[in-house]
């Protein structure tokens, strides 16, 4: 329970040194107020379903197994053999491939900067990769279609199948930063006239069977099978 304690005292501390940066910056006009807004929106999508993933995979654990034996924590929510894995590697840096060993000493260090919570600090750098990401993918859709299909397309992508992984330490969420980041990229000359939409009855359907296979791998990450 102190995990989890302290990584929501952490996101607290961050969120509101978040908010105090983005409020100095647009009061000395280096952003502007719609950009701010966008880091907000960003930040905020990504929290809430951090939240709701975390929220549903307690609760898959105690649908199964009826109670949480000893510490709650994310180890103990997520026991997939990454996940051992990857937290082990936030504590002494070591994994095989490149995000996953990228990701085990950023995290690491910014563990260290909490006071030794490398949990937590791997934690937090998953969602400030995936909050980054939004706002990359938003920013670049805003210019291509509208405002509200940007918002449509960073709710999707975060309940997309698997998309628990991105909110969680690991290779998941700097691949995601990579492919916004090649996004933003190849559509930077692209205007308006990319009619890109989403048809309202048929993004219903996608985001509520999205939202079941998601709920699905959750369910599965938290009784250890995948992840």
């Amino acid at each position: 329970m102190a995990e989890i304690l302290g990584f929501l005292a952490g996101a607290g501390m961050i969120a509101l040194v978040g908010a105090l940066a983005v409020a100095f910056l647009l009061r000395m006009n280096w952003i502007r107020s719609d950009t701010a807004r966008l880091i907000q929106r960003s930040a905020g999508l990504t929290a809430a379903a951090g939240f709701v993933y975390l929220a549903f995979a307690l609760l898959s654990h105690l649908a199964i197994y009826g109670k949480i034996e000893g510490a709650l924590g994310l180890g103990t929510l997520f026991r997939g053999p990454y996940m051992t894995r990857m937290l082990t590697a936030l504590i002494i840096p070591a994994e095989a491939d490149p995000f996953s060993l990228a990701f085990a000493w950023i995290g690491h260090l910014l563990g260290s900067a909490l006071f030794g919570q490398y949990v937590l600090g791997g934690l937090l750098l998953a969602w400030l990769t995936t909050a980054a990401s939004l706002y990359l993918i938003q920013l670049r859709l805003r210019k291509t279609a509208d405002d509200r299909t940007a918002l449509d397309a960073a709710m999707l992508l975060l309940f997309l199948p698997g998309g628990v992984f991105c909110l969680l330490p690991g290779w998941a969420p700097f691949c995601l930063l990579a492919a916004a980041a090649l996004f933003f990229a190849l559509t930077r000359r692209c205007s308006r006239a990319w009619k890109l939409r989403f048809s309202p009855t048929g993004y219903g359907w996608l985001i509520a069977v999205s939202g079941l296979l998601s709920a699905a791998v959750t369910a599965c990450a938290a009784d250890g099978r995948i992840g």
